[in-house]
């Protein structure tokens, strides 16, 4: 999920930790324990320093990668406590802990109900694990982080009001993830059998989902809107055999985007000097536009000449690159 969300689910967790009679009856330990969920809450994408000192296709590499994996779940949980506890002399260090821990572990699971995913199971899979049943930023979640906010500031028990908004948010999240086995189950049983591998994509509008297909030869992009499909993209898969494709996956940045590019598609174009590969996820429409790319420029000695990853929505996926004097593939 985006970082507003798990702010608001550290407030929240936090509200929540009043139940605990301990905590109720402690001030000292509540301020602890909501600097313990509010940071714990976000631990998990403190990776984004990776962007900071190694660039963006690096980044895209390690997101959500070690940083959630069950090791983490514990280093993240151990240095926030004991970063935290030096401040509050006195309090119960197993409670600040377990309250840190959760926030944690419940970014990550979190986490996994978004098309991203996380390599959660690791060190005993790297495997990305996504269940494609919410946005990255979902309204309705923060609208009832908003309501619970609103009824804690009104003066109800913040233990009982986060209660209820963690009940209707896991009964929604259920929802959500069965409504993207429908659309899938829908989608697979109107297309042609050769499209073994089809997702549902979820979008921020509740009705709305991206949809596409993978075959040997092929993949198809459309959309499922309250209850209709339109097909809008097919795309005749690009040989890996071409020397210039081979050059280009040979870039670093090119071998970051493929961590996390689930259906990748190239379109190869030959230009006044070399060659512009461009590498989409298929997965991740916006319109007519693909922005999740990684774009290499390779010279006529197949050697690369720059090359750059990452949600680049300034440029058109399908649109023709400057001096273009051939479309090799689309």
């Amino acid at each position: 999920m985006d970082t507003s969300t798990h702010i608001a689910m550290g407030f929240g967790l936090a509200g929540l930790s009043s139940l605990d009679p301990a905590v109720a009856a402690d001030p000292v330990l509540a301020h602890a324990i909501l600097a313990g969920t509010l940071l714990g809450s976000n631990a998990p994408d403190f990776d984004y320093a990776v962007k900071l000192f190694k660039g963006e296709g690096a980044y895209l590499r390690h997101h959500r990668a070690r940083s959630h994996s069950v090791p983490a779940w514990i280093i993240w949980s151990v240095l926030l406590t004991a970063c935290i506890w030096p401040f509050f002399s006195g309090i119960d260090l197993s409670r600040l802990f377990g309250w840190t821990f959760a926030a944690v572990l419940i970014h990550v699971f979190v986490d996994l109900f978004n098309s991203y995913g996380t390599q959660a199971g690791r060190p005993f899979s790297k495997k990305w694990i996504t269940f494609d049943a919410i946005y990255i930023f979902d309204p309705f979640i923060m609208l009832l982080h908003i309501i619970g906010f609103a009824l804690w500031g009104g003066g109800l028990p913040s233990g009982q009001v986060f209660a209820a908004v963690y009940t209707v948010m896991i009964l929604y999240m259920l929802q959500r993830l069965f409504a993207s086995r429908k659309v899938k189950g829908k989608a697979e049983a109107q297309i042609a059998s050769e499209f073994k591998k089809v997702k549902a994509i979820p979008t921020i509008r509740f009705g709305i989902w991206h949809v596409c297909a993978e075959s040997e030869t092929a993949f198809m992009t459309g959309e499922y809107r309250h209850g209709q499909f339109t097909w809008i993209h097919t795309f005749k898969k690009t040989s890996l055999s071409s020397p210039v494709i081979q050059a280009a996956l040979s870039d670093p940045n090119v071998q970051h985007f493929h961590v996390n590019a689930e259906m990748a598609h190239a379109i190869l174009w030959r230009k006044t000097d070399g060659y512009e590969v461009r590498w989409f996820d298929v997965r991740y429409r916006t319109k007519q536009h693909y922005p999740f790319m990684a774009i290499v420029h390779v010279d006529f000695d197949l050697r690369i000449a720059q090359s750059k990853t990452g949600w680049l929505h300034h440029i058109q996926t399908l649109e023709q690159p400057e001096a273009l004097t051939e479309s090799v593939s689309h």
